[in-house]
């Protein structure tokens, strides 16, 4: 077993700005039980366990862009948050845990109290040979069982989860939008192919004198059914390498397309063996499976009949053909109503009210670390922070906080109400902001009842709170509950809770982001009654939030010119990043249905327009048997509805069927929204019906001498 933390460091090195650089803390088995080896120097060994210890492992990628990928490095110092770390190995590129990582330290466990009251860590481990995974929880549940036994005060009600490490780098979420998009190809590939089936068709009748011929000199079915395969596969075989060179283009650009946070670090996207193998496999599985329709009906033919005829028009394969072209409306059907939804989601998200005003907001990370020396504190530091940006021209409002909105919890802290205590296994759990007097006005962020924190709240006057109208609706029944008091549990380590008096109430924020379904309580604490580190600075301008953006670097300078910047974005790019997944899904399935809908409009105009070919003769009798054009016209489009009728019938009864694997992905519209549904069987209604109009037009314009003089 190994521990893992996250431990980002400041690294500093002579002649350049400081940079935060992304680490975790690792005990010192990390590297040996995940198996990595390094493609440089050591990794951590038992001597690397005491306290202090100066060693670090960095990535490769570090390695060469900060160092040059210079060997002699091994045994040098850099400079980690101020503090020199000797540089013992170098781990390979390839190498990513959870979460990105470019440093690695050795973490120390310790034991007490105050250790097992923090229940932070993460546990990698390796199952023994013939253990699985069930005995392996049912065993620790055990162990976590007789922990509680011995230390109830900081255990009781707590257990162990087990995931395997595909389950915990595979979300849920990625595992849903992969297996979505997986089917969604899967039916424009099918629709590919039933276009391509239904050419091979027509072809096969445009054929039927030749392979009579063929026939009658000889050549046996089978044989002509080999020839006819064998192209069907060559076809597929041109197809299937235009795409994986499309799809070797698509893989290059990925990274810079796919948006951040979609992929876990540890996957990398790559055309490997196993998908060249699938991709021929499939290649030629549809070329023999969307073949064998048309080659067996181009051999199924009547020698006498045929040679008779002369190879004149003939209606062979027509209802086959005009089943492909029911079936790709139906697949566009649901494409069309699974994208309608993703859109739909798209646009509930967007007008979503967050609870604050995002607009001319900048935001940015202040790297101060556990191991700098403000003096005399942080809490004044950052004072003279917010003093210098407040000076800036255009600033209206300057503020500093733990966390902010929509950027998902952070710190999550016990409570109860202080005079209806709960048992403390049981005392629900808050989001726990430490915040400046700042933070509300800068983000916008209304008071709705008592006051905002002021200078008055100082680390010696009375411990205050200011709570959020979720915390109020759940355990003060919507009252006002200023002057209430709260016991809460502190950051500051040493002290296991304290009762803090509720001076205000806020308006509700969306803590987890826009598509937060079950809204989030909160406890905010002012700066100077509670520790933090490495805040998030809000500034609220005039204009354009960016173009102060110099400014702001320079008034930090001439606070603490070591200070590195990170995570510098506006308050609307914090609430745009929060949809840039469900927006990804709409774009790619809206762009796959927009394909379908093209293909189904390109199948039900092909089948038609064979259809007119084959019956030139018959639409020339019936006009000089005295039908007028639009009889003709209105024959071709009740086939063209006909055809497009069932195959929306059939769309339809899927999507119902289909749409409900996307609930976990909705939001703000229900798997069966019949306006969705409506809307989509409409939009492939018209294009069915404008797609038939062509053919529809050039039967309806036969000339009835030009038809039958060509018989």
């Amino acid at each position: 077993m190994a521990g893992v933390v996250g431990a980002s460091r400041t690294l500093s090195i002579a002649g350049s700005a400081a940079e935060r650089v992304p680490g975790q803390a690792v005990t010192v088995g990390f590297f040996d039980l995940l198996g990595v080896r390094p493609v440089l120097g050591r990794t951590f060994t038992s001597e690397d366990e005491t306290a202090g210890s100066p060693a670090v492992v960095i990535s490769e990628r570090l390695w060469k862009t900060r160092f040059g990928g210079d060997a002699r490095l091994i045994g040098s110092p850099i400079t980690l948050d101020g503090t020199p770390r000797t540089v013992i190995g170098v781990a390979p590129a390839t190498f990513q845990f959870m979460y990105e990582s470019d440093l690695w330290t050795p973490f120390r466990l310790t034991r007490g109290p105050t250790d097992r009251r923090s229940h932070y860590l993460q546990v990698v481990a390796r199952l023994k040979p013939g253990v699985s995974l069930e005995q392996a929880r049912a065993n620790m549940i055990t162990i976590a069982a007789g922990i509680a036994a011995v230390s109830p005060e900081t255990n009781k009600d707590w257990s162990v989860t087990i995931l395997s490490l595909r389950e915990a780098t595979i979300r849920a979420d990625l595992r849903n939008t992969s297996l979505m998009l997986a089917g969604v190809s899967a039916f424009v590939l099918l629709m590919g192919c039933a276009n391509v089936a239904s050419l091979l068709l027509a072809r096969g009748v445009g054929r039927t004198r030749e392979m009579a011929v063929r026939a009658a000199l000889g050549v046996t079915p089978g044989r002509l059914l080999q020839q006819l395969l064998t192209e069907s596969v060559l076809l597929a075989t041109l197809g299937g390498v235009v795409g994986m060179a499309l799809a070797w283009s698509i893989v290059r650009i990925a990274p810079a397309i796919l948006p951040a946070g979609t992929l876990p670090v540890a996957i990398q996207v790559s055309l490997d063996a196993r998908v060249m193998v699938f991709a021929a496999a499939a290649t030629i599985i549809t070329g023999l499976l969307f073949g064998v329709a048309p080659a067996w009906q181009a051999v199924k033919i009547s020698l006498a009949d045929t040679l008779r005829s002369g190879g004149h028009a003939s209606t062979t394969g027509a209802t086959f053909r005009s089943v492909l072209a029911a079936s790709e409306i139906a697949v566009a059907v649901m494409l069309i109503a699974g994208s309608g939804l993703l859109l739909r989601t798209l646009a509930s998200l967007n007008s979503v009210d967050a609870g604050f005003r995002p607009e001319n907001v900048l935001t940015m990370r202040l790297n101060t670390s556990f191991q700098r020396n403000y003096e005399p504190g942080l809490a004044p530091f950052l004072r003279r922070v917010e003093e210098e940006v407040a000076r800036i021209p255009g600033v209206r409002g300057v503020g500093t906080g733990i966390n902010l909105p929509l950027d998902g919890w952070d710190i999550g802290q016990p409570f109860d109400v202080a005079d209806q205590p709960i048992e403390k296994s049981k005392r629900p759990s808050s989001h726990y902001q430490i915040v400046n007097n700042g933070w509300f006005d800068a983000l916008g962020i209304p008071v709705l009842a008592g006051r905002a924190f002021n200078d008055r709240d100082t680390a010696q006057s009375r411990p205050v709170c200011i709570v959020n109208e979720e915390l109020v609706r759940r355990y003060f029944r919507g009252e006002n509950p200023v002057g209430a008091r709260l016991r809460v549990s502190p950051l500051s380590l040493g002290v296991e809770s304290m009762d803090r008096e509720i001076v205000g109430v806020i308006r509700q924020v969306k803590v987890a982001g826009l598509a937060e379904k079950t809204n989030a309580m909160e406890i905010y604490v002012p700066a100077t009654q509670d520790g933090y580190s490495m805040p998030m600075l809000a500034v609220r301008v005039e204009g354009n939030p960016l173009g102060v953006l110099p400014a702001v670097r320079e008034a930090l300078a001439r606070v603490d010119k070591q200070m590195p910047l990170t995570r510098v974005r506006t308050m609307e790019e914090v609430a745009a990043q929060t949809v840039t997944q469900p927006r990804f899904r709409a774009s790619l399935v809206s762009a796959f249905a927009g394909l379908a809908l093209l293909l189904a409009a390109v199948g039900i105009s092909g089948v038609l327009a064979f259809s007119v070919n084959q019956r030139r003769r018959e639409f020339g009798i019936r006009m000089a048997l005295g039908a007028r054009s639009r009889d003709v016209l209105m024959l071709v489009l009740r086939r063209g509805v006909v055809i497009a009728g069932g195959g929306v019938g059939a769309g339809l009864v899927g999507a119902i069927a289909l749409t409900r694997f996307l609930e976990a992905l909705l939001f703000g519209v229900k798997p069966l929204d019949p306006l969705t549904f409506i809307g989509s069987a409409g939009l492939l209604t018209l294009v069915a019906l404008g797609a038939c109009a062509g053919p529809a037009i050039r039967a309806a314009r036969t000339n009835p001498a030009v038809a039958l003089h060509s018989e």
